[in-house]
Parts: C-alpha cells; structure tokens; sequence
C-alpha cells in the first residue's frame, strides 16, 4: 500500500545536500510555507521549486534531529493565531536564499482567522530523511525556539513565573491579533462595498484619496448632471449634453397664424396707355390702301378683274382710360410656426461633489 503522505527532498534540495556533504558545510534550512495545493492534495514531486498555492511562510521554530539511525530530521514552524483563514495541504522547507529544499503534502486541515471566531497556534512538523544529518545544520537555540502547548505544560510546575510570561506575551499577541483581524475584517468589508467603478457624493468638500489612502479617485467632472447609461456598460463613463441650447423653427408650436387687413384706396383717377397698336386690315376692292389681291375676279365675268387692297393703316396711338377709386380686404393664415417638438432646458438642482473609485 502506497502512503497517501510523504515529503521528499527537491532536485536542487538534493543537489545542495550533496554539496554540503562534499564542502562539509551543513546545509542550513531557515524557513517553512504553506499552502493550498490550489484546491486539491497535491503529489509532491522533486522537479518543484515552490508550492503550489503557497499562502503562509515563516522562519523555523526549530530544526532537529529525530532519528538519529535513520538519518531523519524535524523541522517545525509555528502558524500565530493571526494567520489564517486558508486550507493547508501542502509545505516546503527553504534555505536562506529562498531555494525550494523539500516539498510534502499534509492531511488537510483549515487554519481559521480570529474574525471567523476561531483562532489557534498551529505546529506544522516535517520529517525529511537525508543521507546522514551531519549535513544539515541543525536549529536547537533555546533563545530562538518557541514553546508549544506540550512543552509549556510539562514546564509549568518548575517554570511558573516562566509560563506568566510567556501567557501575558501571548494575550498581548492575542489582542493585536484580534485589533489586527477586526481592522483587517473591516477593510475587506469597505473593498466589497467600494469596488473599483464605485461612484460617492459628498455634500462638503470631501476627497476621498485622502480619506481612503489605499485606493485612487478621479472626480468626475464640475457642473455636471448624471444619466442611467446603457444596460450593457457600452457607454458608462460618456460624456455629453450642454447647459445651452439654440432654439430652431422645428421647436415652436405647430399652429398658424390669423391673417386679415385691407390694402389703402386709391382715387379716381384718368389715365393714359402707353403709345403703339399700330395696324391695318385686308380691304374690299374699295380698300384705300395698297392691293393685297392684284387679280380678283368679279362675280362670273372673267373679262372683269379688280383689286382688293388692304385698308389705312392705323399709325402708333394711345387711349385714355378711368381708373375709379377703390381697395382690397385681405385675409389668409400663415405656415406653421414649427412642429411643437419639446425643448430641453437645464432642471433645478442641487450641487454635490462626485467622485469615481478608478483602483
């Protein structure tokens, strides 16, 4: 049956436990992380250089040897009540410069914040076996290490001014936890109320980048008034619109005007016609103007031929004509002044500062 858990050194892990071996220089081990394995137990594997979904990294709390003919050590590190609120199914131990040592997966358990209303110290153990422990530079200074539960309790009867100690340490810690997880409770609330894209109005001068320090607004703009945009955001943030407008014909009413009046009277008054209508007219043979027809045969008597000729002519002339005295009445409707369509005018209003959160 294979195990389920297990923890194995990394390929550069092995690589540099083969050169403290050679160099006879321990290895030194400083720092364990945490992690989530991104939702699932993960398999640790020697080709790692990091967690999966590391969420939590602290120094050691010790690093000892705990099968001495087995080449097998402990490293173990403390999680403080203040850090949490993430499932654990996965760490790693590091080196000084941050190079991934060793990697294991962990039973799964969930590391809960104090805001949740649980919080907890929690000992996370590994236990790495190496080709021989001289290798490895172990952490036993009592001046670094911090008790746990068990080891506080089995001090407690000769150590006790030791223990209030430690206890009022602890209760400190446990209430800049708590200070710390409300303020911590409380920001988080503040950034799901206020996403990026969230509008505020003030009625006093109010900035909120100075109120809100952690996040950046951009003041919309002065003498502005606010519309719904569109359903699907194409035009959030769209400008438009003006405080003035030009009155044009289609906006009067579309009605027509009454239109009556007479015109002045004239008097009476003779007049002449301009001077012309010259003309003559075709004649009889007794016509005394020139022959319009030279050979006009009279009844049946062919041996008897006459003219016809035209009659005097008329010269240019003109009239004299009588205008009698007289006016006109008037009446009629104009176009339509326009077509009654609805003209937009600034509202009454109250004016407020606008800000929008841009990150």
């Amino acid at each position: 049956m294979s195990k389920k858990f297990s923890a194995i050194l990394t390929a550069q892990g092995a690589e540099r436990l083969a050169a403290a071996a050679v160099k006879g220089i321990p290895l030194g081990i400083t720092h364990m992380a945490v992690g989530d394995g991104g939702g699932v137990l993960p398999v640790p594997s020697p080709d790692q250089t990091a967690l999966i979904n590391e969420q939590y990294r602290a120094p050691l709390n010790r690093l000892v040897i705990a099968d001495q003919a087995a080449n097998v050590i402990r490293a173990e590190m403390i999680m403080p009540p203040q850090a949490g609120g993430f499932w654990i199914r996965e760490a790693a131990l590091f080196d000084e410069t941050g190079i991934c040592l060793a990697v294991a997966n962990l039973p799964e358990s969930y590391k809960p914040l104090l805001a949740e209303g649980s919080g907890r110290f929690q000992v996370i153990n590994i236990w790495l076996m190496v080709s021989q422990t001289a290798d490895v530079q172990m952490i036993a200074d009592p001046s670094v290490i911090l008790a746990t539960v068990e080891e506080v309790r089995r001090a407690g009867n000769n150590a006790k001014d030791y223990a209030d100690d430690i206890v009022s340490t602890l209760e400190n810690e446990t209430r800049e936890a708590i200070a710390s997880a409300v303020s911590t409770a409380i920001r988080d609330f503040w950034e799901a109320e206020n996403p990026v894209g969230t509008v505020r109005f003030y009625s006093q001068h109010v900035d909120p980048n100075e109120r809100y320090p952690w996040s950046t607004w951009t003041y919309t703009g002065e003498n502005r008034t606010i519309r719904v945009a569109k359903a699907d955001g194409s035009n959030v943030g769209a400008n438009g619109g003006s405080d003035t407008v030009t009155l044009q014909r289609a906006n009067l009413p579309a009605v027509q005007i009454d239109v009556t009046g007479s015109a002045s009277e004239v008097e009476a008054q003779n007049l002449r016609t301009g001077r012309g209508g010259g003309h003559k007219h075709k004649g009889g043979m007794a016509g005394p103007g020139e022959a319009w027809d030279s050979n006009y045969i009279v009844g049946s008597d062919n041996d008897s031929r006459r003219t016809r000729n035209y009659t005097s002519d008329e010269g240019e002339h003109d009239h004299e004509y009588t205008v009698p005295g007289h006016g006109h009445s008037v009446s009629g409707k104009t176009d339509n002044l326009g077509e009654s369509k609805s003209l937009s005018v600034v509202e009454a209003h109250t004016l407020l500062m606008c800000w929008s959160r841009v990150s």
